[in-house]
Parts: structure tokens; sequence; C-alpha cells
């Protein structure tokens, strides 16, 4: 199953209305001009909330899914993604499609189609696509959290291992003209699973680190007040021991001056 950040960001977009016909996908791998931004603008008008969290998990997730496809597997995609996803789909639909195990087995090609909709908005929107996932990390510094962008990425991992068992379904692999591209797209998931793992291991050994520092915190805060309440009592005690010996001396003193003073009496005033 998709974890939360993947269903949450579908369930807010309602529209992803992106999907030209197979001339205007065949050139949609080159990033888009500045010229060309009012087309990935308008796409994203509908968006229907301005959640940075939400946005932000959108467009890391369709930038992460389009990791890897070069010229070479767009055309793979678009010659085994047939027929296309139609214009206005909502983009719940195309990720339900991906996520269906039925849809899996029966119809790898829809599949496969609904990917190659996903990767030709990251790719053809690449540019406007970077530019809002800065802007929303510049805006709440929070979202740069290792955590979430490590879910986010093995949410999209876990979409191209869909395409890639879907392509392999419709013998893409063993296809001469295809092969090659397909396991050029294969050797590429296992570079983004080698990453993501990297960057979960370093998640939680930064956590762990977070906790063990914690706790040595708080055994430290406990020490010292174990030894600032050890200090204290060794301090009442030497006061109350000075004390002590200043009383008796004081007495001793004492004693010893009237010891004189008896014995100038007795002895006549000498």
């Amino acid at each position: 199953m998709l974890r939360t950040a993947l269903i949450s960001a579908a369930l807010l977009l309602p529209t992803f209305a992106y999907a030209g016909d197979d001339s205007a996908t065949a050139i949609s791998s080159v990033p888009v001009a500045a010229q060309n931004q009012d087309r990935c603008i308008a796409q994203m008008s509908d968006f229907p909330t301005d959640d940075p969290t939400a946005r932000y998990q959108f467009f890391r997730l369709v930038s992460d899914v389009g990791f890897g496809a070069d010229v070479e597997t767009r055309q793979l995609f678009n010659h085994y993604g047939q027929p296309s996803v139609e214009i206005g789909t909502p983009v719940l639909s195309v990720i339900e499609d991906i996520a269906n195990p039925v849809l899996r087995q029966a119809a790898p090609e829809i599949v496969v189609a609904s990917m190659n909709h996903l990767v030709d908005f990251a790719q053809t929107c690449d540019v406007y696509i970077t530019g809002q996932t800065e802007s929303l990390t510049a805006f709440d510094p929070t979202l740069a959290n290792p955590e979430l962008n490590t879910a986010i990425a093995e949410d999209a991992l876990f979409l191209r291992q869909i395409l890639s068992e879907s392509l392999s379904r419709l013998g893409a692999d063993s296809d001469p003209i295809w092969a090659g591209a397909t396991r050029a797209y294969s050797r590429s998931l296992v570079t983004q699973r080698d990453s993501v793992e990297f960057a979960a291991f370093e998640s939680e050994i930064a956590e762990l680190e977070t906790l063990f520092m914690d706790d040595l915190d708080g055994r430290l805060a406990r020490s010292n007040d174990v030894i600032n309440s050890e200090m204290d009592r060794e301090i009442l005690g030497d006061s109350v021991q000075l004390s002590n010996d200043m009383n008796e001396a004081a007495m001793k003193q004492a004693r010893q001056d009237r010891l004189y003073r008896l014995l100038r009496i007795f002895g006549g005033g000498r």
C-alpha cells in the first residue's frame, strides 16, 4: 500500500490535466523553458489548498517518480503504455490504477500508461516543480525533514517498482528492441532503492542519536542533582562541625578563664 503522504497528495489534487498526443509526449523529456511555464502553472491552478505540506508532498513525489526516465526510457513507456491516459483524468484515478493489483495482473499496459502520465508531467515541468519545492522549503524549513522526504521517496520507489514489473509482464525485458531500455530502467531502480535505504538508515541513526543524547542529558542532569545534593550535604555537615568546634573552643576558653580567675582569687590576686 502507498503511504499516507502519497494518498493525501492525490486526494488534494482533483485534476491532473496533462496528457498530450504522441507527438507532444515524444518531446516532453526536455525540461520546459521559461516561456512555457504558464502551461505548468495552469495545470496547478485548481489545486484546492495552499497547505505547503500537501503541495510539497505532491511535487516531491512527482519529481521522484520521474527519476531515471531518459529519452529511450520514455520511448519505452510510450510504446507499451497504450492507450495513453486521457486529458483531464484525476490524479487519484491515475495513482489508483497504478496501485490496483487487478490491473497490474490483467492490464499492465494501463499501469504503464498511468506512470507515463506522471513521468511526463515531472519532466515537462521539471523547472516549475523544482522552483515550487525550493520555495516551499524556504517558506517552511520543516519540510526538509529527512523522515518526511524518505517516506515520499519510498512512495515514488514503490510506484516505479510497479512500473518495472508491469513492463516485464508485457514482455519488454525479452523484446530485443526494448530489452536494453528495460534493463537500464531496472538498474536505475536499484540505484534509487540504495539511495532510499541509505537515507532511511541515516534518518534512523539520527533519531537514535537524538534519543541517546536526550537520555544522556537526562542522566547527566540527574547525576548533577545528586552531586549538588551531596555537596550541599557536605557543606552543611562541615558548617555544623565548624560551629560545634567553635562552640567547644569557646566553652574551653571560658573554662580556662574561670579557672585563671579562681586561681588569682585564691592566690591573693597574684
